[in-house]
């Protein structure tokens, strides 16, 4: 049986375009086409609403979701680095079951903020992919594990450990270019090509400076002799580099309001986007950030404007191309998500165009942006079986 979905506009195809009095046509929970009703379908019409592709969350920590606001105020390294930072500290103090029930309830918060998949960088081994993995069981969101092995092992021990996760996990999410051996790292890529490899890098200025240093170029140049897919945070990443990054055909994950709130500083995407860096967005830790992308998507684009005191110098358009289907390609699921196309699943947000945030609006691309919030959600539609 065909449904039509039908409202007064849709954000339609990987280019994000509007169009109005339309319907996503959905058979077996896929898009089979978008356009005028047609007879034979059954109709659920929507109203007066915009329907709009769900979020891709491209980096997250779900692990520490019963830390929220936890340690605010404390920098980088006294939360979050192992092994004696706030955050591990409170990660060894949990039995594994009080662990799994928070993580699940972090997926659930992502979930009602519109979010239908996030990349995890998921710590603790084996056992931590283990618990996300069960933390996630019967909840409608895709969940890209990225485990995470122990530091300051022999080579002989990480390779095993390494290959243990990977049997399991979707990829790996290293901490610091810097946690393993290089030539490790390296051999893991080439035995894994399927594998999403994806790396911390250049977060910390004084990081930054150390490997310019020490190694005569920072740990963005020296992250991409491991051939990542993704890369992370690029705070403090020269313009030199960056072009390096998108020579490469390497995806970068920017997460403003963390890096906000932990004082490291500010990505410059607007200079990611002039070296022709294609990237995603993530809210990074639990602790530290709530899984909402309006907020970040609007914080991003004010922060971006101000620091160059420039009301031109991002688009909007890219702000959300990168909360959707740029993070979608980011972590190689944009066959089936980030965009509202044929083929695609039916998954997506009901955004009520009669609430306060959008009555009088001019633009809808930039109200998703800068001004609606999980408030102006009505319903959300996944795999074209109603959510909420």
């Amino acid at each position: 049986m065909i449904t039509s979905f039908k409202a007064s506009h849709i954000i339609f195809g990987d280019d994000l375009k509007i169009v109005t009095n339309s319907a996503i046509h959905v058979s077996d929970g896929r898009i089979l086409s978008i356009g005028k009703p047609v007879a034979e379908a059954f109709e659920v019409d929507l109203g007066h609403a915009l329907l709009s592709p769900m979020f891709i969350n491209a980096h997250c920590h779900l692990g520490d979701t019963g830390a929220k606001e936890l340690g605010v105020g404390m920098p980088l390294e006294q939360m979050v680095v192992p092994p004696n930072g706030l955050k591990h500290r409170f990660l060894a103090s949990l039995d594994q079951e009080t662990h799994i029930r928070q993580m699940r309830h972090g997926l659930s918060e992502m979930l009602a903020s519109g979010i239908i998949a996030c990349a995890d960088f998921r710590e603790q081994g084996l056992a931590g992919v283990q618990a996300l993995q069960k933390a996630a069981l019967g909840l409608p969101i895709q969940v890209i594990c990225l485990g995470r092995m122990a530091e300051n092992r022999n080579a002989a021990e990480t390779k095993q450990e390494t290959i243990e996760i990977l049997e399991i996990a979707d990829g790996l999410g290293i901490r610091d270019v810097a946690a393993y051996p290089i030539s490790t790292i390296q051999d893991l890529r080439r035995a894994y090509p399927e594998k999403i490899f994806a790396i911390h890098v250049s977060e910390d200025a004084e990081a930054e400076k150390k490997s310019i240093s020490d190694f005569g170029k920072g740990q963005t140049a020296r992250a991409l002799e491991l051939s990542p897919d993704f890369l992370v945070h690029l705070t403090h990443t020269p313009r030199r580099e960056l072009e390096m990054v998108a020579a490469s055909n390497t995806r970068a994950v920017c997460c403003p309001r963390a890096n906000g709130i932990l004082g490291d500083g500010l990505p410059d995407v607007s200079a990611w986007i002039a070296a022709g860096v294609e990237f995603g967005i993530g809210s990074d830790n639990m602790m530290i950030a709530s899984p909402d992308m309006f907020r970040e998507m609007d914080y991003l684009s004010r922060m971006q404007r101000g620091l160059y005191q420039n009301p031109v110098v991002i688009d909007f358009h890219q702000i959300f191309s990168a909360a959707t289907i740029q993070g979608a390609r980011a972590l190689k699921i944009d066959q089936d998500l980030g965009s509202l196309s044929p083929g695609k699943e039916a998954s997506f947000l009901v955004m009520n165009l009669n609430s306060s945030n959008f009555i009088f609006t001019h633009d809808y691309i930039s109200a998703m942006v800068h001004r609606a919030n999980i408030n102006d959600i009505c319903n959300i539609y996944i795999k074209g079986e109603k959510f909420v």
